[in-house]
């Protein structure tokens, strides 16, 4: 049982974890997943649909010590909100296990970061911000950066556009948790080589993305991304890293009215209603100097998964799988932008349908 690839995934039956089950599925069948999650009803109602005898479902409770659950698997992949990051990772770090999760919205990012001895200790590898954003663009930046002797600036930028039927009441892309804290928590930019706090809801700028996303608006939010960057790349020189998603003005202004009305969490989360049929295409782009990375990440009708959903989740079991294979191996707290083989990075992309490319 120890020489199988054992993987556990918390939240595994939610938006981004049932993709990332899939992906781990279909990409290779040595690998075997166990679906942990609040909902039992939909970790087992996933794992029947996808048979085979590999995929098992399990109750977890995040506010509960996971350890025990932990044990004898080879990498947790934590589809968690962010704020159950650090009980995870000490989690896994009890159970022995490699470990990996989709972000910390950059202050948690900042506390997992002092994981690192432990891990290292341990024998341990955890890759922090493994998604799309962060994730693919933090491995786009490192890609650059590799390009480059002088490193002075990255830029980040996210923008999407859905073919889809026009909807007359607000729709949440992501999760609504996530959407609400970007808009309403201070972001945070380095710039003269400190770390800047500035106000929320502010820096919109017309960004110009490839087709078929073309311009959008951008506005600044708070990432992990600017967590890690610049202490990555201080050696090359780097004085600027920002972070900037694609927004209209009117999306915000609906958010925050609801907000300003006294909406809770609650009533957000029921905003956030699949989409059967999706028709949604998200580029991440990267700008270091000169050079300008991006990744076209399209939708996966087959898994009723979106753009966003595909380039959030098949990153995290690409990188999983790397870690159990020993593709990756340094130990410790790592971002990806250090710890990630990039170019085997970018296959595993391409076989899903990411396509990343590079311009002057």
């Amino acid at each position: 049982m120890k020489n199988k690839r054992r993987f556990i995934v918390l939240g595994g039956a939610g938006t981004i974890g049932r993709v990332v089950v899939r992906d781990l599925f279909e990409s290779n069948p040595g690998n075997y997943i166990l679906i942990a999650d609040y909902n039992e009803k939909a970790a087992r109602r996933l794992a029947s649909s996808l048979g085979g005898g590999r995929v098992r479902a399990v109750f977890a409770d995040a506010h509960q010590d996971l350890s025990l659950l932990l044990k004898n698997q080879t990498v947790v992949i934590n589809c968690l909100q962010y704020n159950f990051n650090l009980p995870a990772m000490k989690a896994a770090l009890s159970a022995g296990v490699h470990y990996l999760d989709l972000g910390g919205l950059f202050s948690v990012t900042r506390q997992q970061l002092k994981l690192n001895k432990a891990f290292k200790d341990a024998g341990l590898t955890a890759i922090i911000g493994m998604g799309c954003a962060p994730g693919i663009t933090n491995i786009l930046a490192g890609y650059a950066a590799s390009l480059l002797h002088k490193v002075e600036s990255i830029k980040i930028r996210v923008g999407s556009i859905d073919f889809g039927p026009p909807s007359r009441k607000l729709r949440l892309p992501y999760s609504a948790q996530t959407i609400v804290e970007e808009l309403t928590l201070k972001p945070w930019v380095f710039r003269d080589g400190k770390f800047c706090e500035i106000s929320p809801r502010t820096g919109w700028e017309r960004t110009q993305f490839p087709k078929p996303v073309g311009k959008a608006w951008t506005l600044w939010t708070r990432h992990s991304e600017i967590a890690t960057l610049p202490l990555s790349f201080r050696k090359k020189g780097l004085k600027y890293c920002d972070f900037k998603v694609g927004f209209d003005h009117k999306f915000v202004r609906e958010v925050m009215k609801r907000l300003r009305s006294g909406w809770d969490m609650n009533r957000f989360n029921k905003l956030m209603t699949p989409v059967l049929q999706p028709n949604d295409y998200e580029v991440s782009q990267v700008t270091v100097g000169d050079l300008v990375v991006e990744c076209l990440a399209s939708p996966r009708p087959k898994w009723h998964a979106g753009a966003g959903d595909i380039d959030t989740a098949c990153p995290a079991s690409i990188v999983a799988q790397m870690i159990a294979d020993g593709q990756v191996d340094q130990r410790g707290v790592l971002p990806p932008e250090t710890a990630v083989p990039v170019l085997s990075f970018f296959r595993e992309l391409e076989k899903r349908g990411l396509h990343v490319t590079i311009r002057h």
